[in-house]
């Protein structure tokens, strides 16, 4: 059975891959900080809903119609590390990686997405490794 997290990372992904910006929404705090990573997007900071939305509408309206593919999740103490990889009409793009914060009433409050593999996000302290925990 999955976990209330990885159900929330589920639902986060394949809102991205419809390009569903309500239901992505849905999972987002109205303050949210959003950092996209560079593939599209303006800007390296989407504050609030409406700057959600915006970069949804520069998602939309960009050439390409990449999906991501979950490899992991793994709950943190305040949210969870997404580990993932970036596909162009199925084909391997990059590795890339999401690390969210969840607020008090369980919505995103922060999300941070990198075209970086796990190896990069451990040697940044952006995610723990697991192995320590053992």
């Amino acid at each position: 059975m999955q976990s209330s997290v990885e159900a929330i990372a589920q639902r986060f992904i394949e809102a991205f891959n419809d390009r569903d910006a309500e239901r992505l929404l849905a999972l987002m705090d109205p303050a949210i900080e959003f950092h996209p990573t560079g593939l599209v997007g303006q800007r390296r900071q989407y504050d609030g809903h409406e700057g959600v939305r915006q970069w949804m509408g520069e998602l939309e309206s960009g050439p390409s119609r990449h999906q991501v593919r979950i490899r992991e999740v793994r709950p943190t103490e305040d949210g969870f590390a997404l580990l993932s990889e970036v596909l162009l009409d199925g084909e391997l793009v990059s590795p890339s990686a999401m690390v969210a914060r969840f607020g008090a009433d369980g919505k995103i409050v922060e999300a941070r997405a990198f075209l970086s593999d796990e190896e990069m996000l451990l040697h940044l302290g952006l995610i723990e490794d697991p192995k320590e925990g053992v």
